[in-house]
């Protein structure tokens, strides 16, 4: 049975790397509702993970989903930007 992915946003602090190894690291603006993830928790997503249409820069605003917990943190398998 498919469920549906929760999303949440997060600001983009970082842009780490270039190619293949690069990811970035976001900071949650809120909590994951029935979650252990909190306002302020640190996520990482790899570039390939990006659906938008330029790279993400530091301070923008982001959609995350998928957010798995990983050995080093959590790290979500989908993001996007917030867009108008």
């Amino acid at each position: 049975m498919n469920t549906p992915q929760a999303t949440v946003e997060a600001v983009v602090t970082a842009v780490i790397g270039s190619g293949e190894r690069a990811y970035v690291v976001v900071r949650l603006n809120t909590a994951l509702p029935d979650s252990k993830l909190e306002a302020g928790t640190t996520v990482t997503f790899s570039l390939s993970e990006w659906s938008g249409r330029h790279g993400p820069k530091r301070g923008q605003v982001v959609i995350l989903s998928d957010i798995e917990k990983f050995k080093d943190g959590w790290r979500a398998r989908s993001a996007s930007p917030v867009c108008a």
